[in-house]
């Protein structure tokens, strides 16, 4: 006993619990034990629950909290049990007679007087949430959406990279939930899967960034240290005990740090590719192979980033022409141009290489290096006395870039001589989402003298809406149109009426895959314009004729 009368364990607990309350600095502070009862509360609690710290103990904990979030809190107590510590986390509570406040909170245990949990709450130190960012949660979890999951990652890859925190992303695969929710209630599928988002919330940056991807798979955005196989066995626990069957489901997990060696930039695109491909990756990864998996992606993703700036940065890469020729008279109207990869050979697809840029979002730095090739190879002919009108290919990714539009304008200056031979045609149009801003700078383009061209026309659902919304000179119809119309009874109509809407409308036409004379005649018939495919030439190099002549079909 001491000189006071208190024990030795008595001081030992009081120096325990001032510690982890320092610890755990912040405005108000709570005790809980292990049935979430409130022992001992102190600091600024009135603004909290509008009541007096004494008033609080011996009330539950949750209480305190908005019914949504209650799940959450509990979560997150379990977790401090486990791991030793919880938080920062997002929670909504309401004081009597005072509008709902959101406040951060961290909790510390400490096996002590039968284990207690020592929450520590904070003023909420940011805005609501905007309305946008309610717009990206998933309506039945309300984790984050696919997106806004890949923009809360970057921004923990940018506070690592500034403040030095490290952190890391976990993704989960939950194959099978799905089929488990089938087996149960509604209302118990619907639990589960609260509770599953639930401790994904509990365990991430501020409880807010957790996502989920698709249907099975989800991802959470936490600190380096925290213990994933515990959250991996958690989730798997509260899965097996809401199946009816009792036999629950594997939970797959990766996690990879989000530091790298690349630029700030090049990272987070790689892992905004890596997150859209994990996520669509239906059956692609097996329990065992998902870990390794996922970073062999991440990796062989930077690695292809890395390759990609070395391609444009070198220059290594070749343009290959392929005429467009007018139907009418067979003489060529100008060339689209194409890039062919050296490493690939000259004639491999660079379609994979375009797909890729485009998803990774660094299309708009090819688009440059082709456009300079061209302009190049225009100026050259000039200089000989020639006249080529080439087309090059705008990604509709690349013009919504504010970057890419300036420097773009910025080449063009020297352009002033060659405006009618340099053409511009959109491709991907259908992954354009600002047509308002897209079509302002497609009217700059047409202002200077260059044509434009809009690619795919036909392809899904909103082609219509692009044409409305985006005026151009030309619109190239797509293939697959051409190919239906010899192999569907409907698919001439539908070819005719498009070539009519265009040529009401002020716009040419151009079909594609042009492989035979009667693909020839037929576009020219309904009134196409101008064709393009291997009957008058494949992609190569710049054809010295002036026209292509109409093959021999008697020779056969």
């Amino acid at each position: 006993m001491s000189e006071g009368g208190e024990s030795t364990a008595d001081l030992r607990y009081e120096r325990d619990r001032f510690v982890a309350f320092a610890f755990a600095s912040a405005d108000a502070f709570l005790e809980i034990d292990t049935d979430r009862v409130i022992q001992h509360a102190s600091g600024a609690v009135q603004w909290l629950a509008g009541a007096k710290p004494e008033d609080l103990e011996g009330k539950g904990m949750l209480g305190l909290v908005e019914r949504a979030d209650r799940p959450l809190l509990k979560a997150a107590l379990a977790t401090a049990v486990a791991q030793g510590r919880f938080g920062p986390l997002g929670l909504r509570v309401s004081p009597k007679g005072r509008k709902q406040l959101r406040v951060v909170a961290f909790g510390t245990h400490l096996p002590i007087h039968g284990g207690r949990t020592f929450v520590a709450l904070s003023a909420r130190r940011m805005g609501e949430v905007s309305a946008k960012q309610q717009e990206d949660m998933d309506a039945e979890t309300g984790l984050l959406e696919k997106g806004a999951f890949g923009e809360m990652a970057q921004k923990a890859m940018s506070a690592a990279s500034e403040g030095g925190r490290p952190y890391n992303m976990t993704l989960l695969d939950l194959d099978g939930i799905d089929k488990l929710r089938d087996r149960m209630d509604s209302e118990d599928a619907d639990d589960l899967v609260a509770n599953i988002a639930a401790h994904m919330k509990a365990n991430s940056v501020n409880g807010e960034s957790a996502g989920r991807l698709d249907d099975d798979k989800f991802g959470l955005v936490h600190d380096a240290d925290l213990d994933v196989s515990a959250l991996q066995e958690t989730i798997a626990a509260t899965v097996k005990e809401a199946d009816p069957k009792g036999e629950g489901l594997e939970v797959a997990s990766s996690t990879v740090d989000l530091e790298g060696e690349m630029s700030e930039s090049d990272n987070a695109r790689a892992l905004l590719y890596t997150i859209n491909k994990f996520s669509e990756s239906h059956g692609d990864f097996t329990i065992d192979q998902l870990s390794d998996g996922y970073k062999q992606m991440l990796d062989e993703t930077r690695e292809k980033i890395a390759t990609f700036k070395t391609v444009i940065a070198e220059g290594t890469f070749d343009v290959l022409f392929q005429p467009i020729i007018d139907l009418s008279d067979r003489s060529i109207h100008h060339y689209e141009a194409l890039a062919r990869l050296r490493s690939m050979g000259s004639d491999s697809s660079p379609f994979q290489f375009i797909t890729f840029a485009e998803e990774v979002g660094v299309i708009g730095d090819f688009d440059i290096a082709m456009a300079k090739k061209v302009i190049t190879k225009i100026k050259t002919a000039r200089l000989k006395g020639d006249r080529l009108s080439i087309a090059v290919n705008l990604s509709g990714r690349s013009l919504e870039s504010p970057a890419f539009v300036e420097e773009l304008h910025e080449i063009l200056k020297g352009c002033a001589s060659i405006r009618e031979e340099l053409m511009f045609e959109v491709t991907e149009s259908s992954k354009i989402t600002d047509l308002e801003s897209t079509n302002k700078f497609l009217q700059s383009l047409r202002g200077l003298g260059h044509h434009v061209c809009l690619d795919d026309f036909g392809a899904g659902a909103a082609a219509f809406q692009y044409l409305r919304a985006l005026e151009v000179d030309y619109v190239k119809i797509d293939g697959i149109y051409v190919r239906e119309a010899f192999t569907t009874p409907n698919g001439k109509v539908f070819l005719k009426s498009m070539a009519s809407l265009c040529s009401d409308l002020g716009i040419q036409t151009v079909g594609e895959y042009v492989e035979t004379e009667e693909v020839s005649d037929f576009l020219h018939q309904v009134g196409v314009n101008y064709g393009q495919g291997y009957l008058f030439g494949k992609p190569g190099m710049i054809l010295s004729i002036k026209s292509i002549p109409k093959a021999n079909t008697a020779a056969g």
